[in-house]
């Protein structure tokens, strides 16, 4: 079972629900399962890049790129309430040159990263 979670999450005891839940699975459910395991434990490792990083700059920075309305009510909320925020966070990464997709390619394997392109093509397809 830890084979099929590579990347692992970096909480063990995260690590150990999705090794129970892949366990609990029929056989036929868990390829599947744990490619979105991994896909979500490699995102979860880019936005812990930030933890402490994101500063005041980083989120007026992001405000500006945000539509008029969005911008408005971030801004209400200000800068300590959105600090954590996974948007704030990647911005901030970005400005550092720590992008999602350098990262994401370096941790998953090929076929991993094949299928969460996939995934986003699908989404831009979608959305058009």
């Amino acid at each position: 079972m830890e084979a099929l979670l590579i990347p692992r999450h970096p909480f063990d005891e995260q690590h150990q629900s999705q090794l129970a839940l892949l366990h609990s699975l029929p056989e036929a459910l868990r390829a599947d399962h744990a490619r979105l395991f991994r896909l979500g434990n490699a995102a979860f490792r880019y936005q812990q890049q930030a933890e402490g990083e994101v500063t005041e700059d980083d989120f007026q920075d992001w405000l500006v790129g945000l539509p008029e309305k969005m911008r408005a009510a971030m801004a209400r909320e200000g800068f300590e309430k959105n600090k954590t925020a996974w948007p704030v966070r990647r911005h901030a990464l970005e400005r550092r040159d720590k992008g999602y997709d350098a990262f994401m390619q370096s941790v998953l394997s090929a076929e991993d990263w094949a299928y969460e392109q996939s995934l986003r093509l699908a989404g831009e397809q979608t959305a058009a």
